[in-house]
């Protein structure tokens, strides 16, 4: 199995349906086929083959889909690359994956002149000059490999030290898109609005689902909230998946409140905790946004909360997908108790091979077959999975862990905030104490604080440190916050900021 035959049968069963739409132009399902066909010639002619790797630093564009489906029938791998890497972190991703050539785009070239320092003869091939890049070719271009063979190198966000790829599949890819387009009921009759990057694990999952079920992908070169409201009344858009931070900033806009939604049939999020409030404004727009729970190593799989248990089960990440298995567990390996919290692991046919040359991290991560997460959690006497926070942003006060994704969920909508984050720093009394690191006005305060936690939150979980800030929380592709960097830039805040009494 080939990822690729999904796209050419698309092309034979619908030829004429509109497989991507990106602003004025359309490329059909027909049309996708070919010019993949004519640009894996192309690349063959570059001497790139089974097993080769084929750097993506692009913007989002169709090339990049184009890109991913000419590696598929080349038996190739396509490495997605972070556009917001500097070029010294672009040149060990270059480097890592050991890529065969790189193709990109006008705007972020300059971001490989550290990579071809180091690699003066790596071919570099123009989004822009695809059409000299194709070849002509026998038709249909004869695939190459599938099955257990990699499709992509998926980078992680590099929480500690470098990034690591995560090795997936053609096959984890088809379960993996397979999966989600079951539990959506997905079709080719939905227009499916990709609201992230592509390069981004979970904007790619979004782009391979829809076209195994063989709908239309609406693609846009960068998100914008005024214009995602535009598209989703316009072109009646069925299935939106995006994180928290887009939902909000669209609940954010006033013309939210009398938007055209009715078209919305699939609305989901993940990625980061999701305020209670947050799904509260799609409910009052009778909208029922879904959380799942993915990652990278998962090929962006993991869990998702049925449509119809939306409300009852408001806040779960739900259950697993079909072939999967969930559990929680303790340090020691043993499943947690009802209710308890502990690691989540995932068994099932989406998880990964491994980390790209890096046997060490990979048994780490894979033990006994259960992929490892990192995260922490805790499942309902329904099996049903409720993230509490990532492992590494716990902090131990008095003794007592803490999970800071509470406290920012408590917080989330105190008036004057725009932005949220809680994190761990030393205190004297406590050991580790929690701190919010706000963006907002001056209707953040020390006493707007204490009051929404006093009387919700035990002593040993209040925040003891506030900071204001008039400047965006520091994020990585995926919108999520990258903690790492506050806790760095706001270690010292027993020395430097007065506590909140």
């Amino acid at each position: 199995m080939n990822y690729a035959g999904i796209c050419r049968f698309w092309a034979r069963w619908q030829p004429d349906q509109v497989a991507i739409r990106f602003g004025d132009d359309d490329i059909t399902w027909r049309g996708l086929d070919e010019r993949t066909d004519r640009l894996a010639a192309g690349f063959a002619h570059l001497g790139v083959g089974r097993g080769d790797r084929i750097g993506l630093l692009m913007l989002n564009r169709p090339e990049f889909l184009e890109t991913c489906v000419a590696a598929m029938k080349l038996g190739a791998m396509a490495v997605p690359m972070n556009v917001r890497f500097t070029p010294t972190e672009i040149a060990f991703l270059v480097a890592d994956a050991g890529c065969a050539i790189v193709v990109t785009d006008a705007t972020l070239a300059p971001s490989l002149d550290a990579a071809l320092a180091e690699r003066p003869d790596l071919p570099v091939v123009l989004a822009e000059d695809f059409d000299s890049a194709r070849r002509p070719t026998e038709l249909p271009f004869p695939v190459t490999g599938g099955d257990d063979d990699p499709l992509y190198l998926c980078y992680t966000s590099g929480t500690t030290g470098n990034p690591k790829a995560a090795v997936l599949t053609h096959r984890s890819w088809d379960y993996a898109s397979r999966a989600r387009a079951l539990q959506s009921q997905m079709s080719g009759a939905d227009r499916v609005l990709l609201p992230f990057p592509l390069a981004f694990t979970g904007g790619l999952s979004v782009a391979m689902t829809t076209m195994w079920c063989g709908a239309t992908l609406v693609l846009e070169p960068a998100f914008d909230a005024t214009r995602a409201l535009d598209l989703i009344e316009q072109q009646r858009i069925s299935v939106f998946m995006a994180v928290p931070l887009i939902y909000q900033q669209m609940a954010d806009l006033p013309r939210f409140a009398t938007a055209d939604l009715s078209s919305l049939r699939i609305a989901s999020t993940g990625g980061a905790a999701v305020p209670p409030a947050l799904l509260q404004t799609y409910l009052d727009r009778e909208v029922i946004v879904v959380q799942t729970y993915a990652l990278t190593e998962a090929t962006a799989g993991g869990t998702t909360l049925p449509s119809h248990d939306g409300l009852r089960k408001l806040g779960s990440a739900g259950v697993p997908a079909m072939h999967s298995e969930l559990r929680v567990v303790r340090e020691d390996g043993e499943p947690c108790a009802v209710g308890e919290v502990g690691e989540i692991s995932i068994r099932g046919p989406e998880v990964m091979v491994g980390y790209w040359n890096n046997p060490e991290a990979t048994a780490a991560a894979l033990v006994d077959g259960w992929l490892r997460t990192g995260d922490l959690g805790y499942l309902d006497e329904e099996g049903y999975l409720f993230v509490v926070d990532r492992a590494k942003d716990m902090l131990i006060s008095g003794g007592l862990n803490v999970y800071p994704a509470e406290i920012e969920k408590l917080l989330a909508a105190l008036p004057g905030v725009t932005e949220l984050a809680v994190i761990g720093v030393p205190d004297r009394e406590w050991g580790e104490t929690p701190a919010v690191i706000a963006v907002g006005d001056d209707a953040v305060t020390p006493a707007s604080v204490l009051e929404a936690c006093r009387g919700v939150l035990a002593d040993f979980k209040m925040p003891r440190y506030l900071v204001v800030r008039t400047e965006p929380l520091p994020r990585n592709m995926s919108g999520k916050v990258l903690k790492r960097e506050l806790r760095t830039a706001y270690h010292d805040l027993q020395s430097t900021a007065t506590p909140i009494r």
